[in-house]
């Protein structure tokens, strides 16, 4: 099982995303999991979206306890915020379009970082171009 993490703010769409995602991945015959967190419905409040990935039945059903394995940020000003890198897994995965991996300070060095802006084009679907990020980093196992 791959869990993956959408960090944004509250109004963004970051649920639409991983819904759209979720429902590819399950058009393509793998087992999937999405489920929202959030604290306070304020727009622009830090909120999460959660989607677990696999080739068999998945049994995890805690959406508190999440451990990813990759995590994408969709809204950078959550780099000065929060910990964007809070429960992510030994030597997970940190994605983000328009800043580079020197936003991680310290922690840096225990995570991969990946660029996104390489993936974005014109007239592209956000949905799909996170998608094929994922994909082509093998990180999703796709």
């Amino acid at each position: 099982m791959v869990e993956i993490k959408f960090q944004g703010r509250y109004g963004q769409s970051v649920g639409k995303v991983t819904r759209t995602i979720g429902k590819q991945l399950m058009a393509e015959g793998k087992h999937v999991q999405v489920f929202d967190s959030f604290g306070a419905n304020r727009p622009g409040a830090p909120m999460n979206s959660t989607v677990r990935v696999s080739n068999s039945a998945i049994i995890e059903r805690s959406a508190d306890n999440t451990t990813p394995d990759v995590v994408v940020v969709l809204d950078n000003s959550l780099f000065k915020v929060t910990d964007v890198t809070s429960g992510l897994k030994t030597n997970g995965v940190v994605m983000a379009l328009g800043v580079d991996a020197v936003v991680l300070g310290e922690k840096v060095a225990k995570v991969r970082f990946i660029k996104l802006d390489g993936f974005v084009q014109g007239g592209v679907d956000p949905e799909q171009y996170l998608l094929k990020a994922l994909k082509e980093n093998a990180i999703c196992r796709l």
